[in-house]
């Protein structure tokens, strides 16, 4: 009977050490080493120089890399995992994940596409003009030899992964479309009228092609990387390619694991535009989905059934799917409701702004919980003859924007970015088609983009 008891209290005792990780996960703010091949998610905090670390398996924040920038918006780890790549400010930095050197910055350099021309920046109170471009996301090619960087004014910069050097500059200055040029005129900016604010690019999962949001355009840019030129952009207005996707501000974007789709965060409007990329040189749009206001980062979940949309303003619908006009398929409408509804597409706009740029959260919504949107790719889900729907929505929190996945998909990592102090939400599909928050983690001031080490990210 001892003998029983004894078990009994060891089990219990190995029981509240293993789960009580994910109950009572407590923060850590030491410097961070990372002495093997493990699976680890890294933060960007935006406005400061740290990158958090969070240990999946234990589901907490296990350290910190310090000094990496100052003003870190985006990250992203090499594919064989030896490197993290973040954007910050005018620099791109690589930071080592390997042996004495893990944790540690290797390189830095500073890129200046454009030093002539200015670029608006949002900060908490009001815009600045800089005359640098501030860099916003990096795709990597597959051979791990070069990034694709966005300056979020009208340039991708080609850049050796090895040395940080620049080595072309691609310049699309498709220009500011017709509802971003009504913005532009009542906010009394002074934004160039050839910028395209290029955003979350990524690679397509073939390789030889770089798909470019452009914001102000309301296009997608496709860049062939084996000759570093745009070879097609598709504006996003289904009713006539030929014109800009009028207020359709392309965010970021994602790829199905089989490169057969493409997911287009339309952010301002509120809706997800899917393009055919089986011929990944020629996209071609197929549909659209509704979701919440300010959708961001949407990779696809490794396992090609799902991706998740976290929309950062969604609470200012009730974090209900969008209602006003398609943008993409009825794009008139959608221009007719701006100009009988101008001050609202003007607040949605600027909605979006915050969302990109700064901490602030949205006025009148500023603390209320925004959601996740869990959109079924295909058929893939459950099978019922249905594509592309909205499966299941979750409230996570004040200001989801960056995604990145397991790599087998069983979690998801989603960045509280507005929440204060800043946190990470896990998710992860407790039942068929039943989505959860299993914990939440705090990780400091204004959590923004996202990598898992051999995961599934938002640049691929």
């Amino acid at each position: 009977m001892k003998k029983i008891v004894w078990l009994f209290l060891m089990y219990i005792a190995i029981a509240i050490s293993y789960y009580g990780n994910y109950v009572f996960a407590e923060q850590s703010d030491n410097p961070f080493r990372d002495w093997g091949n493990g699976i680890l998610v890294y933060v960007a905090q935006q406005g400061t120089d740290d990158i958090g670390v969070i240990d999946p398996v234990k589901i907490k924040k296990i350290g910190s890399i310090k000094g990496v920038g100052g003003d870190n918006h985006n990250c992203f780890t090499s594919y064989d995992g030896m490197y993290l790549y973040v954007t910050a400010g005018t620099e791109i930095v690589k930071v080592s994940l390997q042996g004495k050197k893990g944790g540690k910055v290797v390189a830095r350099k500073e890129l200046m596409a454009n030093n002539n021309q200015s670029h608006a920046k949002f900060s908490p109170n009001h815009y600045e003009t800089h005359t640098e471009a501030h860099l916003a996301h990096a795709a990597l090619t597959l051979d791990c030899k070069y990034l694709y960087i966005s300056d979020g004014k009208d340039n991708v910069m080609v850049v050796n992964a090895d040395t940080l050097d620049l080595e072309k500059t691609i310049n699309m200055s498709a220009g500011l479309d017709d509802v971003i040029k009504i913005v532009k005129s009542e906010l009394e900016e002074s934004w160039d009228d050839a910028d395209s604010n290029p955003h979350g690019l990524a690679i397509h999962p073939g390789g030889k092609y770089i798909y470019v949001p452009l914001i102000w355009s309301g296009a997608v840019a496709v860049i062939d990387t084996s000759e570093n030129e745009v070879v097609t952009t598709l504006n996003l207005n289904a009713s006539d390619s030929d014109q800009q996707g009028h207020g359709t501000t392309p965010a970021a974007l994602g790829f199905s694991t089989d490169g057969r789709w493409c997911f287009i965060s339309c952010a301002a409007p509120g809706y997800i535009c899917i393009l055919d990329t089986s011929d990944p040189a020629n996209p071609k749009i197929e549909t659209t989905v509704p979701v919440g206001l300010s959708p961001i980062q949407v990779p696809a979940n490794p396992t090609n059934r799902y991706f998740i949309a976290p929309c950062q303003t969604s609470s200012l619908l009730n974090n209900e799917p969008s209602s006003v006009p398609d943008p993409v398929i009825n794009n008139s409408e959608w221009i007719d409701w701006i100009n009988n509804n101008k001050d609202t597409a003007i607040d949605l706009v600027e909605a979006l702004l915050s969302a990109l740029h700064t901490g602030t959260p949205v006025y009148p919504n500023d603390n209320e919980p925004d959601a996740c949107f869990i959109v079924e790719i295909e058929d893939n889900y459950d099978h019922d003859g249905t594509s592309w729907e909205v499966i299941d929505t979750i409230e996570t929190g004040v200001g989801p924007h960056g995604v990145s996945y397991t790599p087998g998909g069983q979690l998801a990592f989603v960045t509280l970015s507005q929440e204060k102090p800043g946190k990470v939400a896990v998710i992860a599909e407790t039942k068929p088609g039943e989505f959860k928050i299993i914990h939440s983690i705090k990780v400091g001031t204004f959590p923004n983009g996202i990598a898992t080490r051999f995961g599934r990210n938002q640049n691929m």
